[in-house]
């Protein structure tokens, strides 16, 4: 697996929209200011802000914007403005053995799961599953972890969780809730659910086989969240990988997602506990690693080891570096 040099002060960082755009233009003035602070220079692609129904324009355009970025040799990075819908539209015409000859750091997370993995097992290089060019200054957290990932080219070594806000009103789920006990090692993978289900019976579908397999979504109803999980247990995805980390799962509880909830729907975490009953590997909900403000950043391609113990003790460790 190769993998793409570190960002450092003076590094130039592409933003690019893939997917969908900024909801406001003016929202790129603060990731601007962000980017500042971690010594990085940008260049927006042309089409970033564009508006073609639910897209950053035409697959043509988005297309254009992602290749011209990546074959530019001033650029060290591409980050994704925000997610949204379409990166799966332009898999069928993407330069991966550009990306192969030219390894450079891919990072953002939701729809940009299409990308991630696809460029990750085709390419054969480290991309990162984190926040996106209005998201990476969200929280702390969420900046350190960013900084961490892709400025210092050594281990992330053991994950640590965001401080708690407030001991007397706790956040749902805990961060680190035991589902099945067990201890895995292998590379990393998995993104935004609905996206690893999009992959199914594509040439991109994801390989779990030896894995630590993460996966996280939002604004799903728990029944719409077993349909797809049902899909990847059929695929025979869980057999395969080594371990699971589900992260926490924004707005899914029944009723949430506005769309009409089912009677007696199941929460996430009941049926992850039907699901994985007597799963023998380790499978753990609640990690922040997806929608929620404060998130960890993950890179796929790079070995990892999960330990869930019968006491609730879960260890998240990231044994190599991503870049270098």
């Amino acid at each position: 697996m190769k993998r793409p040099p570190s960002l450092k002060k003076g590094s130039t960082i592409a933003i690019v929209a893939p997917s969908s755009p900024p909801f406001e233009e003016g929202d790129l003035e603060f990731t601007f200011q962000w980017l500042s602070k971690l010594g990085l220079r940008w260049i927006v692609g042309k089409h970033v802000t564009d508006q073609f129904g639910d897209l950053a324009g035409s697959d043509r355009d988005r297309l254009e914007d992602f290749h011209e970025m990546w074959q530019n040799p001033a650029v060290d990075a591409l980050i994704a403005v925000r997610g949204g819908n379409g990166s799966v539209r332009l898999l069928k015409n993407l330069d991966f053995d550009l990306f192969a000859r030219h390894p450079k750091i891919l990072i953002g997370y939701s729809d940009i799961t299409g990308l991630l993995i696809p460029i990750n097992q085709a390419s054969k290089i480290v991309t990162f599953h984190g926040p996106t060019a209005l998201s990476f200054f969200e929280s702390p957290y969420t900046y350190r972890n960013f900084e961490k990932a892709l400025m210092q080219p050594k281990p992330l070594g053991t994950i640590v969780d965001p401080s708690s806000k407030d001991s007397w009103n706790p956040e749902y789920p805990p961060y680190r809730l035991v589902i099945s006990t067990g201890k895995a090692r292998g590379l990393l993978t998995g993104g935004c659910l609905s996206l690893i289900r999009q992959l199914m019976g594509t040439p991109w579908e994801i390989d779990t086989r030896g894995k630590i397999f993460f996966l996280e979504d939002v604004g799903e109803e728990p029944h719409n969240i077993d349909r797809m999980l049902t899909q990847l247990e059929l695929a025979g995805k869980f057999d395969e990988c080594a371990g699971v980390i589900v992260g926490e799962c924004i707005s899914s509880r029944p009723g949430d997602s506005r769309r009409g909830r089912i009677n007696l729907n199941f929460s996430v975490e009941r049926m992850l506990r039907e699901k994985f009953a007597g799963f023998g590997k380790p499978v753990v909900y609640g990690m922040r690693l997806g929608h929620s403000r404060e998130k960890f950043t993950l890179p796929l391609g790079v070995m990892a080891e999960l330990k869930a113990t019968l006491k609730g003790s879960v260890t998240l460790k990231i044994e190599e570096p991503a870049t270098i």
